[in-house]
């Protein structure tokens, strides 16, 4: 056993611990490296899943807030199409029947309009489909509630589109419609 104590006594033991310090170093430095990283993951993480779950309420909140204008818009539309048909009952009620166009069959309704002329083609050569043609029977109030039922549907788009644009804080741009 002698031999090695000799062995032991001529190895350089300032070497070898100074071997061992760098490397309980390097370890330490690892696992010191690899905890803070976890902790700046995690962090991280948890951040990433604080925002996709306030964009989650944000959108919830737009949704319904869209819904909540939309049904007020729809609610404002019936209102306004059951007054703009009661105005015009009771406006047709007091015309004389002598400025009203009456038809034969006592409908109030506007003279068909004529056929084509025999003379000409019904369908050019290279004929460009047209916009459907409205009934030739058409009435005047047929009509009426037509165009009605247009302006009211431009007057209360025009409201949405000022109640979205205020909802998400946009300025109304000069060539916007709804200006």
């Amino acid at each position: 056993m002698f031999p090695i104590l000799n062995i032991l006594a001529a190895l350089p033991w300032k070497l070898i611990a100074a071997g061992a310090l760098t490397a309980v170093l390097f370890v330490g430095g690892c696992q010191y490296g690899e905890n803070r990283i976890t902790a700046e993951w995690d962090a991280e993480k948890t951040a990433a899943a604080q925002v996709v779950a306030k964009q989650a309420e944000r959108v919830a909140t737009v949704n319904a807030q869209q819904s909540t204008i939309n049904q007020e818009i729809s609610n404002e539309f019936q209102k306004a199409e059951t007054a703009i048909a009661a105005d015009r009952g009771h406006l047709l009620a007091s015309v004389p029947h002598r400025v009203r166009n009456v038809s034969p069959s006592g409908a109030g309704t506007v003279p068909g309009v004529p056929a084509v002329a025999r003379g000409t083609d019904a369908i050019p050569a290279d004929a460009v489909p047209a916009a459907e043609q409205p009934e030739p029977n058409a009435s005047c109030e047929k009509l009426a509630d037509d165009a009605a039922q247009t302006t009211l549907m431009v007057v209360e788009f025009q409201k949405w589109y000022r109640e979205q644009a205020a909802a998400f804080n946009a300025p109304i741009q000069a060539g916007d419609p709804a200006k």
